[in-house]
């Protein structure tokens, strides 16, 4: 009766969907591959190719595909979608949504959040993406020579009979460029279709003022100083454009012929508003923008406020006359796209984003039919949405003044233009879903746990599938953290499936970053502590470096021991991931439970229930803790059992405590007989204590018994 009851313990499995997966115990996931190098210091590849075959046989699932649509087709290949931004300067998707927005009678501008007053925004660290707007910086510029197209590159000798075209991807009304004189300008016509249709001239008023050393507008004019040639004791020549009929974008073509070479979003359908310049004598041009509206000075950035009443005549300007008459002056916007929402508070280096407005159906619509459109192209079975906690709050807008919002009763910046904001970005993550019948909607929520978000509403909780926990694993994650992090098993109760990601940063390979050792430890303890979270079926494994920069490339001495091998086959443990050590079991008898925290509140983590929220039961359980009678000690050593293994891990209660991780060794009892699986996937000698250093976990294979068979059943 002794060996059956221990039998019935032992093969009391946790119940979990059934799910086909390339390693025993756990799925595994690669996060952004791609950007492959030929191996230098290892004879494991010899091409590039198998490199990248290599990563397409060994994980489930893959965030951001392989850059292989066949490939993609063969397994469960994720993109990557930003849908509550455009960019600034548009690529091939604003292109694609441009065209069929106008295709569709929809106008483009209803896709954009805007700003109902002036606001003024804190910038810290100004974005160089933003350079497009703060510089003017035109769409494109075509020289036109002798009936031949070619980009303009300048500064440029142009020669009588030259144009120069420029493109702007939004409406203007004044140029400032440098050259020797001034030019004839026309504008683009637009026909029925789109297309344009000729060229009308236009009325400039054109004013002079001199580019001197102290200029405050030298560090901000694009042109020939890029280029070698100096702006110093030239003038610029600021034309203002007359605009009495409304001026319509157009597709660049014309009399049959396209008028491009080689932009992006031009081929891709992006309409355009088009200037042509042109001298009656040979002139040199050394510099040309469209003059800006936006002013970024002291870390501060004044974007003006929309509103359409100022529009008397509503042709979609504030002419001179309106602006003097306008019936709000708080908001001084010429332009309705002059006043789009622009995250600057805290953006990407080298990036400029436009937040995205879900208010209109029809534009709506559209974006959806964008993402059935690009993943049909890639092969792809879904997509995750990044940056899901910056969308409307101050982690996104810091308001110094104004902030009123045209779309939403609220202003930028507050938690409840975030909340709002977040429904309605549900509603069309729903819309997407029913269009494309994806069960992998994805969303990166790196550490945030969704039921302490206030922002987060339970609309967007419920419409995603998957949850990519980026860097949620660290060696240093401490023992206070771990006991607050049942939101994986609440996710799971829910049905939801989470990536989670294991990150080296603050490991061991910090300290000793040229050691073998170190860094293999660091990569075995990301798996023991991903163990802790495993629920088959439902997590997948990912381990990586102490960046976020990802890809498939060969590592450096920054990171990783030695140079020139495939970061993820390295990373990966690979040998540790082939031994089955079946699924988590229950607390073996004798041991106590360790303890959820959620805000005062506690839980046994064999609990289903904290709260009042739903659990799957985790079954961690302590080996050792200081004091051994408190719930949250200062020190202990965690463990979760396995039907054919063992995970332990041992901490501190805070994170990060580099002393603690040259920590004299503990030796640990353990629950019966194991054998530690080593980085390479080499079992080690049967033992039944182990040595753990600080912040230190492992994972262990069960020695089986003789001639004994565990049954059990499953709950």
């Amino acid at each position: 009766m002794l060996w059956h009851g221990l039998g019935l313990v032992a093969g009391l499995l946790l119940a979990y969907q059934a799910y086909a997966q390339i390693y025993p115990s756990t799925g595994a996931a690669w996060v952004l591959p791609g950007s492959w190098d030929e191996p230098l210091a290892t004879s494991f590849f010899n091409t590039t190719q198998d490199v990248k075959d290599w990563e397409a046989s060994h994980a489930d699932i893959i965030f951001g595909g392989m850059q292989d649509v066949d490939v993609n087709r063969q397994t469960i290949a994720v993109g990557y979608i930003y849908s509550q931004k455009l960019d600034c300067r548009p690529g091939k998707q604003s292109a694609w949504l441009n065209k069929q927005a106008a295709l569709s009678g929809v106008d483009m501008e209803d896709g954009f959040m805007h700003f109902a007053e002036d606001t003024l925004l804190a910038v810290d660290n100004p974005s160089s993406g933003m350079d497009y707007l703060l510089k003017g910086q035109p769409y494109h510029l075509l020289l036109v020579r002798n009936n031949q197209f070619s980009t303009a590159r300048l500064p440029l000798t142009l020669q009588p009979g030259d144009e120069v075209i420029l493109f702007s991807s939004y409406p203007l009304d004044a140029l400032e460029l440098v050259a020797d004189g001034s030019p004839l300008l026309k504008r683009n016509l637009t026909d029925e279709n789109g297309n344009v249709a000729g060229w009308k001239k236009m009325k400039v008023d054109w004013s002079h003022s001199d580019l001197g050393a102290a200029s405050e507008q030298l560090p901000i004019f694009d042109g020939g100083d890029s280029q070698g040639e100096s702006l110093l004791g030239q003038k610029i020549l600021t034309g203002n454009l007359e605009y009495k009929k409304a001026w319509h974008s157009a597709w660049p073509y014309y009399q049959q012929r396209k008028l491009n070479s080689g932009n992006i979003g031009l081929d891709n359908g992006l309409k355009t508003w088009m200037v042509k310049l042109a001298w009656p004598d040979e002139t040199r041009l050394s510099a040309l923008r469209i003059k800006p509206w936006l002013r970024l000075d002291a870390k501060q950035l004044r974007i003006p406020g929309w509103d359409r009443a100022n529009d008397q005549d509503g042709d979609g300007y504030v002419s001179d006359v309106e602006f003097s008459e306008r019936p709000n002056t708080k908001a001084s916007a010429r332009f309705r796209h002059q006043a789009r929402l622009i995250p600057a508070s805290n953006m990407w280096p080298g990036t400029c984003w436009y937040r995205v407005s879900f208010v209109n159906d029809a534009f709506n619509e559209v974006h959806a039919n964008w993402y059935r459109h690009d993943w049909l192209r890639q092969g792809l079975s879904g997509a995750y949405n990044d940056d899901m906690a910056k969308l409307l709050d101050s982690n996104q807008f810091s308001v110094h003044e104004g902030g009123q919002l045209s779309e939403l009763p609220f202003k930028a910046g507050t938690t409840d233009a975030a909340t709002e904001y977040a429904k309605q970005l549900a509603d069309f993550l729903l819309r997407v879903k029913k269009k494309t019948q994806t069960t992998w909607l994805a969303a990166n929520i790196s550490e945030i746990n969704l039921w302490h978000y206030s922002v987060w509403p339970v609309q967007l909780r419920d419409v995603i599938d998957l949850w990519l926990r980026e860097h949620y694993l660290t060696p240093a994650m401490g023992l206070q953290k771990m006991q607050r992090a049942w939101e994986t098993f609440a996710l799971a109760k829910a049905g939801d499936k989470s990536v989670i990601m294991a990150s080296v940063k603050g490991g061991r390979s910090e300290l000793a970053p040229s050691s073998d050792l170190a860094w293999q430890r660091d990569i075995e303890t990301g798996l023991a502590q991903y163990y802790f979270f495993n629920l088959p079926g439902y997590t997948f494994f990912h381990s990586w470096n102490q960046t976020y920069f990802y890809g498939s490339g060969n590592t450096t001495l920054r990171n990783w021991y030695r140079q020139g091998v495939p970061k993820n086959w390295v990373y990966q443990p690979t040998g540790m991931l082939e031994i089955d050590i079946g699924r988590p079991v229950n607390i073996p008898k004798g041991h106590k439970a360790v303890i959820w925290e959620n805000k005062g509140d506690k839980a046994k983590t064999s609990a289903s229930m904290i709260s009042d929220i739903a659990l799957k039961p985790a079954n961690w359980f302590w080996l050792y803790r200081s004091g051994w009678f408190g719930d949250f000690p200062r020190e202990g050593v965690i463990a979760r059992r396995y039907s054919e293994g063992l995970v332990v891990y041992r901490a501190v209660k805070e994170r990060n405590q580099k002393g603690f991780l040259l920590a004299k060794p503990m030796r640990i009892s353990l629950p019966g007989e194991y054998q530690r699986i080593n980085y390479d996937g080499s079992l080690g000698e049967p033992m039944r204590y182990i040595e753990l250093g600080g912040y230190e976990g492992a994972v262990l294979k069960k020695v089986p018994w003789p001639n004994v068979t565990v049954v059990g059943e499953s709950f």
